[in-house]
């Protein structure tokens, strides 16, 4: 059998033809088989056209149809699908395009005309749209123009070790790093979401993961898309969710956090019986308590979990709602659960400098997180800067990935998050991690929206902690110190901003504080 990892979607769509691959209300639906057959005509077309393996083409595109078709295709071909989130801002969009040497752009038409103000990728050889005939003067060749064609089931040799996707990270602790999955990465990758995530034979799954559509596509899963922008997940429509939800009988949803506030906030507020899910899967941000508890208040049926992970390594662990809320106060952090299977996981000390050796931190000490294993990606794209920060070449050769996350493991090797190395507060000697320190500041009190702790230098402490909190009443200052007083140990906090600026979250996932742009912010005196 070929090591392409677009081996597994061509097997299933074998024995799922007739079965839906993708639903969605506003952009169409699709068979396994009819999705097979769009994907052999766009391979085939590459093909022809002497796009094979290695080469690399950019794909600007929502979550949609289109998307896999061109993905698979490119997969199939042996070349390398290289994914720009639409989150991402115009000038780091051309930068990365421009790094990885693309010879296929596939994009929207919009997406079009920002490539033609670069003269790098003006010059691409394949330039694909997805629109009309009016983006034609962007793009040398239209999508929907390949539809009619009939392709064979061809698929391209490739090693298991030859790059297959590059995807980007959200950028939120510095600039975003090209992360290579191989073929047999994503293999694996689907192997541990099948394991962790199972799926029963009549599952429908909504979700705004990519990968998680991708590995649903392997399973043989229908995949709904929702009505949503992705960069906006805060403010979709419940209605419209709710009416896809029922509409196509989901019965697995995974999302970020957002999504799942909007649905269980408009249900609570209008009294509407939930529809039935038999599990959801949250992730991408840390979740709290208080959500937890709405969430199951809201689908008291429902298996909901929270999974842990990054671009490079997803997921790493995951638990249930239930295990959370009962060892909850176990420890400070959130505890995200124990490491999945196939991951090997330790804690070294915490430094921002390159590390050329794990050396573990003391047993329960907190540290920042590294993991390996076979789902874990070993490199970036074109990029060893990135390789020499984030990545460790044990003296065995094994490549460990450095999370960025901090913690510490319990006795019942659950690991518990506290923060993230770029947002550790050193003040006076001792370390202050963020998401202790907003955790105590929050309290489940309900006035306040978001809470972000910051480090600020100073000559003599090192840092000073300033606590930035999101609410509209005025009030809860009084309540914050009093918490922050009562904390063992008290948090010395020198700083206290409670504004009703809206402070500012990743773009991927509408949940985590960016806090490089907070740090302008405040520095604006933009958080009166």
């Amino acid at each position: 059998m070929s090591a392409n990892v677009a081996q597994l979607f061509l097997e299933s769509a074998r024995r799922n033809g007739d079965r839906p691959a993708f639903l969605s209300s506003t952009g169409g639906c699709i068979t396994f088989g009819e999705l097979r057959a769009r994907v052999d005509a766009f391979a085939g077309w590459l093909m022809d056209r002497g796009v094979g393996p290695g080469d690399r083409a950019v794909f600007m595109l929502p979550m949609s149809i289109d998307l896999y078709v061109t993905v698979l295709g490119t997969l199939s071909a042996g070349g390398v699908a290289v994914f720009v989130d639409p989150w991402v801002p115009i000038r780091e969009i051309a930068r990365m395009a421009v790094m990885v040497r693309p010879v296929v752009f596939v994009g929207t038409p919009k997406a079009h005309l920002m490539r033609l103000l670069e003269r790098e990728l003006r010059s691409v050889r394949f330039a694909i749209t997805t629109g009309g005939r009016l983006s034609l003067f962007a793009a040398r060749f239209r999508l929907s123009e390949l539809r009619g064609r009939t392709g064979s089931p061809m698929i391209a040799d490739v090693s298991h070790d030859a790059p297959a996707l590059i995807t980007y990270t959200s950028g939120s602790s510095g600039t975003p790093k090209g992360v290579n999955r191989t073929h047999d990465i994503l293999a694996a990758q689907h192997a541990v979401i099948r394991d962790e995530f199972p799926a029963d034979a009549n599952d429908v799954d909504l979700t705004t993961f990519p990968v998680f559509a991708l590995s649903n596509l392997a399973a043989g899963i229908p995949s709904v898309i929702p009505p949503v922008n992705l960069r906006r997940i805060a403010a979709a429509d419940p209605r419209l969710l709710l009416t896809d939800i029922r509409r196509y009988a989901v019965s697995t949803a995974a999302a970020s956090p957002p999504l799942f506030d909007v649905l269980s906030d408009y249900l609570r507020a209008s009294g509407e019986a939930p529809p039935r899910l038999r599990r959801i899967v949250t992730g991408g941000a840390p979740v709290r308590d208080d959500q937890l508890r709405r969430w199951c208040d809201t689908w008291p049926q429902t298996e909901i979990v929270v999974a842990f992970g990054s671009s490079e390594a997803e997921p790493v662990a995951s638990m249930s709602a239930d295990e959370r809320l009962k060892v909850s106060r176990g420890g400070p952090g959130f505890c995200v659960g124990t490491p999945v299977r196939s991951v090997r996981a330790k804690v070294i000390p915490i430094t921002r400098a390159s590390v050329d050796r794990v050396s573990e931190a003391p047993s329960g000490a907190i540290g920042e997180l590294v993991v390996s294993g076979p789902h874990v990606c070993r490199d970036y794209a074109d990029d060893k800067r990135a390789f020499a920060e984030n990545k460790i070449r044990d003296t065995d050769g094994t490549i460990w990935h450095r999370m960025g996350d901090t913690g510490y493991f319990d006795d019942a090797g659950r690991f518990w998050l506290v923060g993230r190395v770029h947002s550790t507060i050193r003040r006076g000697g001792v370390d202050l991690h963020a998401q202790v320190v907003e955790s105590v500041t929050r309290g489940g009190d309900a006035r306040i929206r978001r809470v972000a702790a910051l480090g600020i230098p100073d000559p003599v402490l090192g840092e000073r902690l300033a606590i930035v909190v999101e609410s509209e009443t005025p009030g809860v200052r009084a309540d914050i110190e009093a918490r922050l007083a009562a904390a063992h140990p008290p948090v010395p906090v020198d700083q206290l901003i409670v504004t009703r600026a809206v402070l500012p979250v990743d773009p991927r996932h509408n949940s985590k504080v960016d806090y490089p742009r907070l740090h302008q912010m405040l520095q604006a005196g933009a958080l009166s």
